[in-house]
C-alpha cells in the first residue's frame, strides 16, 4: 500500500439502481470513503469501452461500473451488455498494462445503499493495496481504442470441412444475430429477419431467382446501414455468400445440395 495514496474513483452509475442506491446510502448517513466521483448514465450498457479506457489515461486509479442487477434492468437487456463489454475490456487491460482489479462490476438495486456503500469501501481498499495507476497518457484517439474493444474475442477463422453447406451455414449465423440482435437499427431488426426467411426458401427449395435477386439487395442494404459491427457482419456474410458460393445457392435452387452444418456442441464441450 502506497503510503497516504488515496485513489481517484470514476463511477458510472445506472440512474435508476445503481445511482439511486448510491443517492441512498447518503441519506441513510452510511459512511464510505469520499474518492469516489459519480456519473449518471441513463443504463449501464451505455458506458461504452472508450470512457473507461479515457478515465485510465486521465489519471483514475480505478473504474467502478453499476448497473440493475441481472433481471431488474429498465432497459431490458442493458446490464446483460454492460457485462459482456466488461468482460472482453478486461483482456484489453491485461494487453496495456492495468490491472483488472482497477476495473470493477457491480449490481446494486434503488433500495441497497448499504451495498454501495461497502462495495464503495471494499473498492477503495482494494485500489490503495495496488497503489496509484502509473500508465497516465495524452492525445489519445480513444474512440479508436474502444473499437479494440468491439472486435476483441468476437472475430476468428471458421475451418470448415468442403462438405458444409454455405448457404446454411450463413442462416445459423442469421439466426444468432436475431437472437442478439439489439434492435435499435431497422437494417439490422429487419433486414436479417428478411434474409431468415429468405434463406429458409432457399434451404427448402422453394426459393426462386427473384428471391435470390432480393436476397443480395437485403444483404448490400445492411452491411453499411447497420449501426453496429454485429449487423454489419451479418450484411457482410449473405454479401460473401452470395458472390462466393454461387454454386450451392444455384444447387439448393436445384433441391440436390446435400451439405449441412454440423451440429453446435457448446462451448463447454469445446474447450473442455
Amino acid at each position: 500500500m502506497a503510503n497516504g495514496f488515496e485513489p481517484n474513483i470514476i463511477a458510472f452509475l445506472c440512474n435508476w439502481c445503481s445511482y439511486a442506491g448510491a443517492d441512498l446510502a447518503g441519506s441513510l448517513r452510511y459512511s464510505y470513503p469520499p474518492n469516489i466521483r459519480i456519473i449518471r448514465v441513463p443504463c449501464s450498457g451505455r458506458v461504452e469501452p472508450e470512457f473507461i479506457l479515457k478515465a485510465f489515461f486521465c489519471g483514475a486509479d480505478g473504474v467502478l461500473v453499476g448497473g440493475c442487477h441481472p433481471g431488474d434492468c429498465h432497459y431490458v437487456r442493458g446490464n446483460y451488455y454492460a457485462e459482456r463489454r466488461i468482460k472482453v475490456l478486461y483482456r484489453l487491460l491485461d494487453w496495456i498494462g492495468i490491472e483488472r482489479d482497477r476495473l470493477r462490476l457491480e449490481w446494486v438495486s434503488a433500495s441497497e445503499g448499504a451495498r454501495f456503500a461497502q462495495v464503495a469501501s471494499d473498492f477503495t481498499a482494494r485500489l490503495k493495496d495496488l497503489g496509484p495507476n502509473s500508465l497516465k497518457a495524452t492525445g489519445i484517439n480513444y474512440q479508436s481504442l474502444g473499437r479494440v474493444v468491439a472486435a476483441l474475442g468476437s472475430a476468428g477463422k471458421l475451418l470448415l470441412e468442403e462438405s458444409v453447406c454455405m448457404v446454411e451455414m450463413v442462416k445459423y449465423f442469421l439466426d444468432f444475430v436475431q437472437k442478439e440482435s439489439c434492435g435499435a437499427c431497422v437494417p439490422c431488426r429487419v433486414g436479417t429477419k428478411r434474409g431468415q426467411e429468405l434463406l429458409e426458401r432457399v434451404l427448402k427449395g422453394e426459393a426462386t431467382g427473384e428471391d435470390i435477386a432480393l436476397l443480395s439487395e437485403v444483404a448490400k442494404a445492411v452491411a453499411p446501414a447497420a449501426r453496429c459491427d454485429l449487423g454489419r457482419m451479418a450484411g457482410k456474410a449473405l454479401v460473401y455468400a452470395l458472390e462466393c458460393c454461387q454454386n450451392e445457392f444455384a444447387a439448393h435452387l436445384a433441391g440436390s445440395c446435400s451439405g449441412t452444418v454440423a451440429p453446435n456442441l457448446g462451448w463447454q464441450a469445446i474447450v473442455g
